[in-house]
Order: structure tokens, then sequence, then C-alpha cells
């Protein structure tokens, strides 16, 4: 049966009633490490936008999430992480950027990183699943959905809970389709999970070797969900597979050499799929591909510096790239800039 989580957020209040699971204080903040979870109260605050002094921007992180709001036009930036000292930093933090500017909206009830994140076009809402606090994989295996300036959990499975999910949204079939991650005891995991609105259901068959940190997104053209690369037993991936909503096919086709955590986004004005950067076998990554439906081209020209993971979304005027971890001489730099790919070209928004 799934339980509710008590949650004591950075305002003081608690946002629902039932316990089950471990606490932890963080801060001044409470939060339940790992537990099954229902759906929160609703907070009358929630949605409400943050003022932001101008030119304000995300701090620097990586693992977050990016996602593009259809309806709404805007772009969302969601949790993640940051090297802060000698340990982490974690973001309950939500932010949108309309092709101008950034701007912070009501925070997470809860901080996160390395977690999946899709725009639902049936429900129009955003589906956040899996993820991380400090080094402790959250193993609710809980869907949560960001709608209307609300969170609410919609139900899950505790076997599914992980860190790092490939996570697709099927336009054709109206599902958000799962794919392999670390769970608690940092296995990778090779399972497909379904969700269409009601249980998340596992779904068997053979396919990609467990994995985490892959590119998994809906392609355009072929109305597939496509996944490429990450990292498993095996170590760093180059393959490119897709799944059907039946089974799952791996495509005999050259591209990207193997890497994980680069960034990747369904681009609709372009009608592709674009992939930037990761960690490979030799260190950060900076190029940039992309996948028409039958194969990954290189695009050529200055852009972002190499780092892994950076994410990328789709937004009004192309893609938008935000963030990431390049290894330095001097250890990590963690980044807070904001690219945008228009057609072939990369251009700097903002520092």
């Amino acid at each position: 049966m799934i339980r509710t989580p008590a949650l004591l957020t950075r305002r003081g209040t608690w946002r629902s009633a039932a316990v089950s699971g471990r606490l932890a204080i963080v801060g001044s903040t409470c939060i339940l490490l790992a537990c099954g979870v229902g759906a929160p109260e609703k907070d009358a605050t929630a949605g409400a936008a943050t003022p932001s002094a101008a030119g304000a921007a995300p701090d620097r992180r990586t693992h977050h999430a990016l996602v593009h709001h259809a309806v709404e036009g805007r772009t969302y930036l969601i949790g993640g992480s940051t090297r802060r000292g000698e340990g982490y930093h974690y973001f309950d933090d939500l932010w949108f950027w309309n092709g101008t500017d950034w701007t912070e909206v009501s925070p997470l009830p809860f901080p996160r990183s390395s977690h999946g994140v899709v725009y639902h076009a049936q429900r129009d809402s955003l589906i956040l699943f899996g993820g991380g606090f400090a080094r402790a994989v959250r193993a609710e295996g809980v869907l949560w959905e960001w709608r209307r300036g609300e969170w609410n959990a919609l139900g899950g499975d505790s076997r599914a809970g992980r860190s790092e999910p490939g996570m697709c949204y099927d336009h054709g079939r109206g599902r958000v389709v799962l794919f392999g991650g670390w769970d608690a005891a940092n296995t990778y995991r090779g399972e497909t999970w379904e969700w269409a609105g009601a249980d998340l259901a596992e779904v068997a068959g053979a396919g990609p070797d467990p994995r985490a940190g892959h590119a998994f997104l809906f392609d355009p053209v072929r109305k597939r969900c496509l996944l490429f690369g990450g990292r498993g037993d095996k170590g760093y991936l180059s393959d490119t597979w897709e799944w059907n909503g039946e089974k799952w096919r791996q495509l005999a086709v050259p591209g990207p050499s193997a890497r994980w955590f680069a960034g990747s986004a369904t681009d609709t004005k372009g009608n592709r799929i674009v992939l930037f950067g990761g960690g490979g076998p030799d260190g950060d990554l900076g190029d940039t591909w992309t996948w028409d439906g039958q194969r990954w081209s290189e695009v050529s020209g200055d852009g972002p510096s190499p780092r892994m993971g950076v994410k990328l979304a789709s937004a009004e005027r192309g893609v938008v790239l935000f963030g990431g971890r390049q290894a330095t001489s001097e250890g990590f730099q963690d980044h807070a800039d904001t690219w945008e790919l228009q057609k072939r070209s990369w251009v700097r928004r903002r520092d």
C-alpha cells in the first residue's frame, strides 16, 4: 500500500501527516529519505513566483532536470546538486526560462538530484520520477506531477525506485516510459516500466543492457522512444535502441562515441533529437550531435565547454542548455551558463 510521507518544508509547514520511512535533518529542512508516498496536501502558496532580482539565474549545478512545457511556452529547471566545500548541496528550487530571463517559482517539497522529468501532453503537466539525496537513492518509486502550480504524488511501485532513470514520454500512446538507472544498492538496472495514468507497470521483454546516465527521449520522426549510450557493468556505451511500445530493437547505426551523462533533448522546432557532451573514457566531451530519425550527424562549430551532467530541453527558439560539471586541473567545476542551439549554431544567452 502506498503511504504518505510527512515533509517539513523550508517554510516550516508540514505538507502531509502519515509517516512511513526515515527522516533526516539537513540544515533547517526535514525530509523523508526512503518510503512509499501518496499525494501531499495542497499548499496555498504553491506555484507563486518568487521575486527574482534583475539578471537572476539558477546557481551552478549538475544532475538537475530541464523540460519544456509546450502550452506555457516555458522551459523549467528542477533541482540538481553542486559541490560545496567537502560535500554537496542539493537543490529544491524550481525555475523557468522564457527565452530571455530566468524566474524562480515556489520550491519542490524535497531536495532532489539525478531525477527524470517529462512533459505529459495529455495531462498538460510535468511528471517527475526518481533521483537521490546525498548518497542515498530515493527508493519510493513514485511519480510526482507538477500541474497548475502544485506538486502531487500519483502513485507508483517501490520496486522501480532509482536514480538516473531514462525517462521518455511516448506522444503517440500517451505513456511515460522508464528504463534503467541505479537502485538503492548502486546496481545498474535494465527493466522497462510504463505509466499510463494508473499503475506503474513493468514491461517484460529483452532489451538494452542495464545502465545509467543514458539519453532516452521521444523521436519525433519515428514516433518512438530512442535510447543512446550510458554506462553499465560493461563500461561506457555507444549503442542506439528504440522502444516501439511492445519490444526493443537495436539500430545498427554509427554515431557519437561512448559516453554517459550527456545532455539530450527532442527539438520540436527542428523535428530532431539533439545530444551534447557527456563523460567518456578519455574525459569530458563537448561535441554536438543530431538524430533525424535515420542517422546521427555531428554539428560543427564552437559551443559550450566540454562537460557532463549537463541538461538540454526544447525551447521557443530551438534547444536550451544549462549547467553541467567539468573536470579541470584544480578539480571539478560546475557551470551556471545558459546556451541555445538555434538550427546548427550555439548562442550564449547568459553567463
